[in-house]
């Protein structure tokens, strides 16, 4: 079963799910900042499934499916690209790690420029997105980071 929520739109895997309301376009979050973070996001989204969701929030732009499976957030140089699985990512390349529950571990990755969106990291979030497909309860997502 799922949710939509009568506020913002938004489709969740259990009904009055907390999250957040405040969404903007995607545009917003790229607003005055160079083009190369906007061609970044765009190549992101577009090596993603089609029934992937792109959902903008005030501060973070998520990517939905089954449930959430990883974040944006646009920064004046760089984009921070965070990946949920059930273990943190074991590379160099990860700037933080944040342990969301017990069996969900984002994992933060800068993305500079588009050449940042390499083979690698589209690799993390096809296993994110399929570890959402696979301890979904449904085929809704579940909740969002709220930020």
């Amino acid at each position: 079963m799922s949710w939509t929520c009568p506020t913002c739109g938004r489709t969740f895997g259990r009904p009055d799910q907390f999250h957040s309301h405040e969404t903007v376009g995607v545009d917003a979050h790229f607003a005055d900042r160079p083009e190369r973070l906007r061609a970044s996001f765009d190549g992101l989204v577009g090596s993603m499934p089609p029934d992937v969701r792109v959902e903008p929030l005030k501060s973070v732009i998520v990517l939905a499916a089954h449930r959430t499976f990883a974040f944006v957030t646009v920064q004046v140089k760089q984009l921070l690209v965070g990946v949920f699985l059930d273990r943190p990512l074991d590379s160099s390349r990860v700037v933080k790690i944040d342990h969301v529950s017990a069996h969900k571990v984002g994992s933060v990755v800068e993305v500079g420029g588009p050449r940042d969106v390499d083979d690698e990291l589209r690799r993390w979030l096809r296993q994110a997105y399929e570890l959402g497909a696979q301890s979904a309860p449904t085929s809704e997502s579940d909740p969002s980071p709220t930020r």
